[in-house]
């Protein structure tokens, strides 16, 4: 699993690729652990193959943290098979989630 990060303004996007799973999400939570002030949050998850229920507990927390500063936070880019988990697990009328 890779994670970049880039801010522009006041916008920070995460981008991971790969799995997010039980082995990765430790490394994923690291990641994102501390993030840079930012009023709009986005996580695309466009590269992203597999997501565990470890990786979408990840998820959930960063969007807790994120909301209760004030923030604005969504998942983008969610290919079908990663959305299908987020459809089961009923996350997605929680978080904004775009396939797009």
């Amino acid at each position: 699993m890779n994670i970049t990060k880039t801010l522009n303004g006041d916008t920070l996007t995460i981008t991971a690729a790969g799995w997010i799973d039980t082995l990765t999400a430790p490394d994923f939570h690291n990641e994102i652990e501390y993030l840079e002030d930012a009023k709009n949050v986005i996580l695309d998850l466009g590269e992203v193959d597999y997501i565990s229920s470890a990786g979408l507990r990840e998820i959930v927390a960063l969007y807790r943290r994120i909301t209760e500063k004030g923030a604005n936070f969504s998942v983008r880019k969610v290919q079908s098979e990663v959305m299908d988990v987020f459809t089961m697990t009923g996350f997605n009328k929680k978080i904004e989630i775009r396939t797009d």
